[in-house]
């Protein structure tokens, strides 16, 4: 019997126009960013309409301890407000895709909706990666990225810093005013982040001077801190705490700002971060693998937005080349005491509302 079968050349080949993305992990910041002053990463968005290049962030220190009592004069005797801020610019981000008209009609999926869906979490990672890279930022004003400091600029934040920076386990770790030799303090036995370590981190952020301030939760009248960790040093606090879980537990409150922690421990929620960074060994002084922990209290970085992300579309060529762009007019900076008429032994220099902590993070 013969069989009538279909000629290879003849035969359609039916496309899915579905398409699927890359993963990513959505921005595990933007919970904690807002435009008042209990947040982390505080937003300045209203010189919107405005011209100009950035806007200030103003802090107010506290009195020093003292009193005038009875008959001592307070004329003469006055004490001067500590008035520091620091500012923010803000740059024009953005990024486009072009599509011909040729090959949208050609392709097997919706090549606009695929762009516009790209963009968007370019956006949104563009955000996450900002924070991320800023958080790190050295030098004298905080206002150096880490991967292109020089070891003069690393060295100048550390002392400034000596109160908000731990190297591993033990404050002696801290070698004043040199960050290579403070790294290679750093080895895989002792210095993982641990229980200790992170509650280490909130006492010295209570502790330092001027003090970084705890985020309030009103309702319960408790002080928070948040923490970012990269998943290698996550993997070693979640091991130290096996035998405790009950005290760290997943974070699981009404208030917005807390929800979605991975864990929670002494009023420190912390969260993994996926693309936080591994500095190699023998690269900025440790003989190990290490990665910078962050813990967060009250206007840690400021957020000069003077236009959100939107999309904007364009044709060219008669029509027949469509391009879609992402343009946003933001910048970001780590806060710290700079701007004063007077500079001030202890304070200027300083990071405004973060700890940052360095840690083991060799691999599995």
């Amino acid at each position: 019997m013969a069989e009538t079968r279909s000629h290879v050349e003849l035969t359609p080949t039916t496309w899915d126009d579905d398409f699927s993305e890359e993963f990513f992990q959505k921005n595990p910041f933007a919970k904690y960013s807002g435009v008042g002053q209990n947040n982390p990463i505080r937003q300045k968005e209203d010189y919107a309409s405005k011209r100009g290049n950035g806007v200030t962030f103003e802090f107010i220190t506290n009195f020093k301890r003292g009193v005038i009592l009875n008959r001592q004069p307070l004329r003469g005797h006055e004490d001067k407000l500590g008035e520091f801020g620091d500012r923010v610019y803000w740059n024009m981000r953005k990024k486009g895709v072009s599509i011909h008209e040729y090959d949208r009609d050609h392709a097997a999926i919706d090549l606009r909706k695929a762009a516009r869906t790209t963009l968007k979490t370019w956006a949104d990672e563009d955000v996450k990666w900002e924070t991320i890279d800023r958080l790190q930022d050295v030098g004298a004003n905080c206002d150096i990225p880490f991967t292109t400091a020089s070891v003069t600029q690393r060295n100048a934040w550390l002392t400034n810093n000596p109160d908000r920076a731990l190297f591993g386990a033990a404050k002696s770790n801290l070698t004043p005013g040199v960050f290579s030799t403070s790294m290679a303090n750093i080895d895989n036995t002792a210095d993982k982040l641990t229980r200790d370590s992170l509650s280490l981190l909130k006492r010295m952020a209570l502790m330092a001077s001027p003090r970084i301030t705890p985020i309030e939760v009103s309702s319960q009248n408790r002080r928070m801190f948040v923490a970012f960790a990269n998943p290698l040093v996550f993997r070693d606090f979640k091991k130290d705490t096996e035998n405790v879980r009950a005290a760290v537990s997943v974070v699981e409150r009404n208030e917005s700002i807390f929800t979605g922690g991975d864990l929670i421990y002494d009023n420190i929620v912390i969260h993994e971060v996926d693309d936080m960074p591994i500095y190699p060994a023998n690269s900025v002084g440790s003989t190990i693998d290490t990665s910078p922990v962050f813990l967060l209290g009250q206007e840690a970085l400021g957020w000069a937005i003077k236009s959100r992300y939107r999309t904007r579309e364009q044709e060219d060529d008669y029509g027949q080349i469509e391009g879609i762009g992402m343009v946003g007019k933001w910048g970001m900076k780590k806060l710290a005491y700079g701007l004063s008429d007077v500079a001030e032994t202890g304070v200027t220099g300083k990071q405004r509302g973060v700890v940052s902590g360095y840690f083991a993070a060799v691999g599995d």
